[in-house]
C-alpha cells in the first residue's frame, strides 16, 4: 500500500497538472468559440479519439503488458511495435489521402488533414506514455504529458486570437503531441532499431485487438451521442453537450486515471513476480483507493454543479450542462470502476476478447436509447442513455470477468467510503445556503474535512492493529545491541 501510495502521489503530480491544464482549456475554449464551432471541434476529436483507438491503442496495451515480460530482451518487443506503428502510419496516410480527394467535402477537408495528423501525433505519444508507465517512471511520464499540454492550450489560443476558429485548438494538439512525443522518445527509442519478430507481434495481435475491440465499443459508448447530437439537434447542440461531458470527465476521470496508473502496473508487477493471490492483495488495495479517491470527487461535482459549471464553461455553455453534470458524473464512476478494476480480470487472465461482449453489449444499448431519447429528451436524454449504458457494462464486466481472474470486491472498504460520503452529503444538506466563491470554497472544504474524519474514524481499528503488531515485531534495543 505504501507503494501505491506513493506512486499515486506521483501521478497526481505527473498527470493531475496536465490534467489541470485541460480542464483550463475547456474554460477558455469556450469562451473563445461559439458553440458551433466548439461541437466542430469536439466532433472531430471524437473522431481522431476514435481512429487511435482502433489503430494504435492495442500497440500501447501491448507495451504496457509486456514490457515487464520482455525486460530481459526489451529490442525485441519495441522494434516490432515501432514496425508496426510504421505499417499503421503509411497505411493511413495512403487511405485518409484517397478519402479526402474522393470524399471530403471542400469545407471539411482542412480539418480531416489536420485530424490525420493529429491522429499520428496522438498515437505515437501514448505508445511512449504507456512504456514510461510499465518501467514505473511516473516522473518522466509527467513532464512529457506537461509540456504537452501546455503546448498544445497556447498555440490553440494564439491561432483562435489569430482567428483560425475551431482548426485552431487541433493544430495546437498536433504540435503538443508532437514535441511531448519527441521528448519521450528522443530517450526511449535511440538504441532501438525498426525490426519484425512474428511471435512477439502475433502475442502482441492476441492480447492488443481484442482490447481494441473493446475500447473502441466503448469509445462508441463515449462518443456516439456527441454526433447523433449534431445529425438530429445541429452542431451547437452537439458543442454544449460536449462541453458539459469533458467538464467533468476531466476532472472525475482523470482522477480515476492516475490511480490507475499507479496500480495497475504494480498488479501486473505481482502476478509476473510473485503469483495469483499477491496480485489480488495488490487489487485489494487498489480499488480501496480508487473509491476513496472517485466517489466523494463525483459527489462533490454533482452537489456543487452550478458552481462547477460557472467556473470551467463560457456563459451560452453553461445552464444546459447543469441539467447532465449529474448524470454525467454517475455514468463517469461507473465507467472508471469497470474499467480500472474488474475489466482488468480479463487483461490480467490473457482473456481480452470476453471485454467485446462487455462493451458491445453496452454499445448497442447506448446507441439504441440514444436514437430513442434525443430526439425526446435532447441532451438530456443522451446523458440518461450514457448511465444505462455503464450500468449494463458494469454488470456483465463482474459476471463474465469472475470466470476468467476472480478480482477481489473490497467490500467493507467500499461499504466504509459509501458511509463517509453518505455522511458528507448529509452535511451539505445541513449546511445553511451560500453563494459566492469564497463561500463555496469553505463549504467544499467543510464537506472534503467531513469525509476525511469520517473515513480515518472508520479506518482507525485497523491502523491502530497495524501499528501494534509492527511494534511486536520489532527487536527490543538490548537484542539489536547485544545479538541476541
Amino acid at each position: 500500500m505504501r507503494t501505491l501510495l506513493q506512486h499515486t502521489g506521483i501521478y497526481l503530480l505527473a498527470r493531475g497538472v496536465p490534467g489541470v491544464i485541460n480542464f483550463l482549456a475547456i474554460a477558455v475554449y469556450t469562451r473563445l468559440l461559439p458553440p458551433d464551432e466548439y461541437g466542430r471541434y469536439a466532433l472531430v476529436m471524437a473522431g481522431v479519439g476514435f481512429a487511435g483507438v482502433l489503430l494504435f491503442y492495442w500497440l500501447g496495451s501491448a507495451v504496457l503488458r509486456f514490457t515487464s515480460a520482455y525486460r530481459h530482451q526489451p529490442e525485441e518487443l519495441l522494434g516490432t511495435v515501432r514496425s508496426l506503428y510504421l505499417i499503421i502510419l503509411v497505411g493511413t496516410l495512403i487511405a485518409g489521402g484517397a478519402v479526402i480527394a474522393l470524399f471530403v467535402p471542400a469545407e471539411w477537408r482542412s480539418f480531416v488533414v489536420v485530424a490525420l495528423f493529429l491522429l499520428w501525433a496522438q498515437g505515437w505519444f501514448e505508445i511512449n506514455l504507456e512504456k514510461a508507465r510499465a518501467e514505473l517512471l511516473p516522473v518522466r511520464y509527467g513532464v512529457s504529458a506537461g509540456i504537452r499540454s501546455i503546448v498544445a492550450i497556447s498555440t490553440g489560443v494564439a491561432l483562435i486570437l489569430y482567428g483560425l476558429g475551431a482548426i485552431a485548438p487541433l493544430i495546437g494538439h498536433v504540435a503538443g503531441f508532437a514535441l511531448g512525443a519527441a521528448l519521450l522518445a528522443s530517450k526511449q527509442w535511440r538504441q532501438v532499431r525498426y525490426s519484425f519478430s512474428r511471435p512477439v507481434a502475433r502475442q502482441v495481435l492476441s492480447y492488443g485487438l481484442p482490447l481494441t475491440g473493446t475500447f473502441a465499443l466503448s469509445y462508441v459508448i463515449n462518443s456516439s451521442d456527441r454526433f447523433l447530437i449534431a445529425h438530429f439537434l445541429g452542431e451547437e447542440s452537439a458543442g454544449v453537450y460536449a462541453a458539459g461531458y469533458d467538464a467533468v470527465s476531466q476532472v472525475l476521470a482523470v482522477l480515476m486515471m492516475i490511480v490507475n496508473m499507479a496500480a495497475y502496473p504494480l498488479a501486473v508487477a505481482n502476478l509476473e513476480q510473485n503469483g495469483i493471490e499477491a496480485a489480488k492483495v495488490q487489487l485489494s488495495r487498489n480499488i480501496l483507493l480508487l473509491l476513496s479517491v472517485a466517489v466523494p470527487a463525483g459527489v462533490m461535482i454533482v452537489l456543487f454543479a452550478p458552481q462547477f459549471a460557472s467556473v470551467m464553461l463560457g456563459q451560452k455553455f453553461r445552464q444546459p450542462a447543469v441539467t447532465i453534470i449529474p448524470y454525467i458524473a454517475l455514468a463517469t464512476l461507473l465507467a472508471g470502476i469497470r474499467a480500472y478494476h474488474f475489466d482488468l480480470a480479463f487483461q490480467l487472465g490473457k482473456y481480452t476478447i470476453a471485454q467485446i461482449w462487455v462493451t458491445g453489449s453496452a454499445a448497442i444499448v447506448n446507441v439504441l436509447l440514444n436514437l430513442v431519447w434525443i430526439p425526446r429528451w435532447g441532451n438530456l436524454g443522451a446523458a440518461w442513455a450514457t448511465v444505462a449504458a455503464y450500468v449494463v457494462a458494469l454488470l456483465l464486466s463482474i459476471v463474465l470477468g469472475r470466470k476468467v481472474f476472480a478480482v477481489p470486491v473490497n467490500g467493507k472498504g467500499t461499504v466504509q467510503v459509501l458511509i463517509a460520503s453518505a455522511g458528507m452529503c448529509a452535511a451539505w444538506y445541513l449546511m445553511p445556503s451560500s453563494r459566492g466563491i469564497w463561500a463555496t470554497i469553505v463549504r467544499a472544504g467543510v464537506l472534503l474535512g467531513v469525509y476525511c474524519g469520517l473515513l480515518a474514524t472508520m479506518y482507525a481499528p485497523a491502523l491502530r492493529r497495524r501499528f501494534r503488531s509492527r511494534s511486536l515485531c520489532m527487536p527490543a534495543p538490548h537484542s539489536r545491541m547485544t545479538g541476541e
